[in-house]
């Protein structure tokens, strides 16, 4: 006679249960496409990182640059250009390999957004990825926070030897030659450029440095300026303090960025050669503005 529950003990033991794959970030890849897609975009902008980084013969980290920080924040920069303001990129081939001066109108008037779109384009688009150095006010690089993640992912202080420094180390420099007074225009007069800065030229004579223009269409748009009152500014303790009807996020613009052909400019510093090749700059840029200003469609798409 058997004791009850003894047929089943001779049943053989279930199997057991599979652990829980550890597949890692593959694993979770293959259930979240989602977060494939992030985990591929940040692998994507840590290599091009590298590889842009390995072009220049100085460490660009004397600046602040910081490789891990840049990697975080270009993944924001990055979602920006491909999702937000949906960027085109056009000429960006033009670029030139070893230092170059790229020389930009400027409109932004929320969190200089413009300039960010052309450093990520130049990192995400251009072959071989390049590592854009913004020059910035110093009354914005000395802020505790936008200063120090301006620093972390490649700007500088917008000074003469900083310029000249990064561009004898073979790096690619961004520059505003409008400077802050393309922050005080008012909506009627957008993408009219404001008269330039010299400190380009001579740097760019000093370092034979090629230029090349940007046009950069939609941040004009982005945040109409309605007001820039100096009181604020000077509380602020920032050159400008642009009043617009959409604060700190922008709208929704589309954004096309066309690079020109490369200027090469020759001859010695003096006062008279240099205006000369400032007007030069000046009115190829604004021309490269005009013809692209011609295809666009609409503010939004």
């Amino acid at each position: 006679m058997t004791s009850p529950g003894s047929h089943l003990a001779s049943r053989p033991a279930p199997p057991p249960r599979p652990a829980p794959s550890r597949g890692g970030e593959a694993g979770l890849a293959r259930r979240l496409p989602g977060l494939w897609r992030f985990l591929a975009f940040r692998d994507e902008v840590r290599s091009r990182l590298l590889e842009a980084r390995a072009l220049e013969h100085r460490p660009p980290e004397r600046f602040g640059f910081s490789l891990d920080a840049a990697a975080r924040l270009f993944l924001v920069t990055g979602f920006v250009y491909r999702r937000y303001f949906r960027v085109e990129c056009h000429g960006i081939e033009a670029i030139p390999s070893g230092p170059v001066l790229l020389v930009a109108n400027h409109g932004s008037h929320a969190l200089a957004w413009d300039g960010a779109m052309i450093v990520t384009a130049c990192l995400l688009e251009a072959e071989p990825p390049r590592l854009v150095h913004g020059m910035g006010d110093h009354r914005l690089m000395d802020l505790p926070v936008l200063g120090a993640a301006a620093r972390r992912i490649g700007a500088v202080d917008g000074t003469r030897p900083a310029c000249a420094d990064l561009l004898r180390g073979g790096a690619a420099v961004l520059t505003f030659p409008e400077g802050v007074r393309a922050l005080e225009k008012p909506f009627r007069q957008r993408y009219r450029l404001c008269p330039f800065g010299h400190g380009f030229v001579h740097v760019a004579l000093e370092t034979r440095t090629p230029i090349v223009p940007v046009a950069v269409i939609g941040p004009e748009e982005e945040a109409p300026l309605l007001a820039n009152p100096r009181w604020l500014a000077r509380l602020l303790g920032t050159p400008t303090a642009p009043l617009t009807p959409t604060l700190v996020l922008p709208l929704p613009v589309k954004y096309r960025i066309y690079f020109g052909a490369p200027l090469r400019l020759r001859g010695p510093a003096v006062p008279e050669l240099v205006a000369h090749d400032v007007r030069r700059v000046r009115t190829t840029l604004q021309e490269l503005i005009d013809r692209s200003l011609t295809t666009r469609r609409h503010v939004f798409w």
